[in-house]
């Protein structure tokens, strides 16, 4: 199994930390080009949208997607400043580390704050987003800590593959895009493997009846993110009517609502559920029995 340091993961986040106006300062988005490559985009799968009306779709869900991402970094940050006062005491390391990355959480939540903003100056419309994001965080902490760390590795995992296999070596992507997401990438490799040894820490000295709950609230956190997408493409759907100018039909925007649903579940849940880092974490503190509780679980949020 892979092993981590705290040492070594706040000393590699000092070498890459950067300022939010060194990532955007004097960058605005390109109306011609993809905002969000096809993995991450439901925009390909549609037949009812030209070739324009796609590219249009892609800068929606950019708008959508950022605002996720401060969504649920909402509540990662107060949890990490929970875990890093355990360790206060017992390991510097750790608490410098585990300090530091909430500090990094809060600099994104910010980010993302300014790139919604970017791209409603860029559309010239003021997109409808997810509402209620400090609720939604209560929600979520109000669950098992060691729950709610699982779900975060899911989320640390997915913005891993996100830049590195989606983004990176897109030409056709708009490459502000690739900007924002390269930093947010580079800090995000610290904060996966920070989680890592979060959930062995609480694994370690939870009982059995505890690794269950935590497996109940991990399956009822990601059906409520699920929850949220749903919400969010819907929002989606009547943002591309407000940036094109029209009002779609009964059956496409059945098929629009269909395609970027799938492509969400994907990107907030799939991809970040079956990466190999996550599983390898995941296998090391389940059993084969909750293992397959939470496969039938995710099941279907993932057959489309």
């Amino acid at each position: 199994m892979a092993t981590y340091t705290y040492a070594d993961c706040l000393a590699n986040s000092y070498k890459v930390n950067w300022r939010i106006e060194d990532v955007i300062g004097g960058q605005e988005f390109d109306l011609s080009k993809r905002w969000l490559p096809p993995q991450l985009s439901g925009a390909d799968q549609i037949t009812c949208l030209n070739d324009e009306e796609k590219i249009k779709l892609t800068q929606v869900e950019m708008g959508a997607y950022s605002h996720i991402f401060g969504f649920v970094e909402e509540f990662i940050a107060p949890t990490i400043i929970g875990l890093a006062q355990e360790l206060e005491a017992e390991q510097r390391d750790g608490f410098d580390a585990l300090t530091n990355f909430a500090a990094e959480e809060i600099k994104h939540q910010a980010l993302f704050r300014e790139v919604r903003q970017l791209v409603d100056d860029a559309l010239g419309v003021e997109l409808d987003l997810l509402p209620g994001q400090d609720d939604v965080a209560k929600v979520v902490m109000s669950k098992s800590v060691a729950g709610v760390l699982l779900l975060t590795e899911v989320i640390e995992w997915f913005t891993q593959y996100h830049y590195v296999a989606a983004m990176k070596d897109h030409d056709s992507l708009d490459p502000f895009t690739k900007r924002i997401f390269r930093a947010h990438w580079q800090e995000e490799s610290q904060h996966a493997l920070m989680d890592h040894l979060e959930v062995l820490r609480a694994f370690a000295k939870m009982t059995d009846a505890e690794k269950d709950q935590a497996i109940t609230d991990l399956i009822e956190l990601v059906g409520a993110v699920d929850g949220l997408l749903q919400v969010q493409t819907g929002l989606d759907v009547d943002n591309l009517e407000k940036c094109l100018g029209r009002i779609f039909s009964e059956e496409d925007r059945a098929e629009i609502t269909d395609k970027v649903l799938a492509a969400k579940r994907y990107t907030f849940i799939e991809s970040g559920a079956t990466h190999p880092k996550f599983q390898e974490t995941f296998t090391q503190v389940t059993t084969p029995e909750q293992q397959e509780t939470v496969g039938a679980a995710l099941a279907p949020l993932l057959a489309g």
